[in-house]
């Protein structure tokens, strides 16, 4: 990954300060709290106090200007500590859709507090049990919202809902509105990777605003595309994490008096899954570049990062439960907790297979 000085100095400082804050075990921690608590409140005002939030961002805007190679590293970073924080839910997800949905004004006003870590904010997009990018029950009625939103992050822990939905001509429009709003429903819950997750029920909720770009659908695909990436990054870094702890474990663990990094059988699979996995990594380094470069390929790139992520993500998780034995699925280990993040991870916005068949769409095929 190429990194210019300052990016490498920001992945060091995050990197040293999740070692301290945010170990594997604080997961643990996390998972068997509440599940009205997405993340732990201290973890995520040191993240703020780091600029996190704002990485990403333009100077000019308020940001540290270090582009989405920037955020992609501190996702990499995040990835490999199982962080569990707002940042793909409100810095990346919100921030996309208020900068590519919104005009200037509500840019100008919404995108400092998210920046600073102010407020938290999340999008509610998808409806149903299977991905679909598109609203189809969510509606607007006049300045109101009627519908049932699935799979939204951190929806308990935040301060305001971006919930698409279709006005009464059927296309598609953008509601801002707080949580605790009138007529909203928020029912968080726990999947298997301990992350929070909920259901946001809309009954005739009143609407605060609603963003007024000039081509709201154009806008929202860049942001899933954009939040996508960062999401394929962070898969990358528990995928590196994985293959270095089982490197580990293979040199130590010792059968019949020899090392079982000395069977053939166990180096040709861990190989094949470092191969699998420098292929997904040059991927998500060409992503995070086209996002810098505006390219307008970025779905393209967006699918590609994520159907091969997804795929040494599951991969290397299965090989490393399997190498460590049938102690790599206990609690007490941690390699059961990549493996079940890279369940949960593969399955938001879109599955290997939804990717592959987009990618092939978008070639023509």
């Amino acid at each position: 990954m190429i990194l210019n000085e300052e990016q490498r100095l920001l992945r060091s400082t995050v990197a040293d300060f999740l070692n301290r804050e945010a170990p594997i075990e604080a997961l643990r921690f996390l998972r068997d709290k509440e599940q009205a608590l997405a993340w732990e409140p201290a973890l995520w005002q040191g993240l703020c106090e780091l600029g996190a939030p704002a990485v990403a961002q333009p100077e000019q805007a308020g940001g540290l200007g270090f582009g989405a190679m920037g955020m992609g590293a501190l996702m990499i970073e995040a990835g490999r500590r199982l962080s569990a924080s707002p940042l793909v839910s409100s810095a990346i997800f919100a921030q996309a859709v208020i900068r590519l949905c919104g005009n200037a004004t509500q840019g100008d006003r919404l995108s400092p507090g998210l920046m600073s870590g102010e407020n938290v904010a999340t999008v509610a997009c998808q409806e149903g049990t299977h991905f679909q990018p598109q609203p189809t029950q969510c509606r607007r009625d006049a300045d109101q919202l009627s519908g049932r939103k699935t799979m939204v992050l951190d929806a308990g822990s935040a301060d305001y809902l971006l919930v698409t939905a279709r006005d009464q001509n059927g296309a598609l429009c953008i509601g801002r509105l707080a949580c605790d709003a009138a007529g909203v429903t928020i029912t968080p819950h726990r999947f298997m990777d301990g992350r929070q997750y909920a259901t946001v029920e809309l009954i005739d909720a009143l609407v605060d605003e609603w963003l007024q770009g000039e081509q709201i659908a154009v806008g929202f695909q860049r942001a899933l595309d954009e939040t996508t990436i960062m999401l394929s990054a962070e898969m990358l870094g528990g995928s590196r994490e994985l293959l270095e702890r089982t490197l580990a474990y293979l040199q130590e663990r010792e059968q019949f008096d020899v090392k079982i990094g000395t069977f053939q059988a166990l180096q040709h699979r861990i190989a094949e899954a470092y191969c699998q996995l420098e292929l997904a990594a040059a991927s998500v380094y060409s992503a995070l570049s086209a996002i810098d470069a505006d390219s307008d390929a970025l779905s393209e790139h967006a699918s590609r990062a994520k159907a091969l992520t997804g795929d040494i993500y599951q991969h290397l998780s299965n090989e490393a439960v399997q190498m460590h034995g049938g102690m790599g699925v206990t609690d007490e280990m941690d390699i059961g907790l990549f493996l079940k993040r890279s369940r949960v991870c593969n399955q938001l916005w879109g599955d290997s297979a939804f990717h592959k068949d987009r990618f092939a769409a978008l070639r023509g095929y």
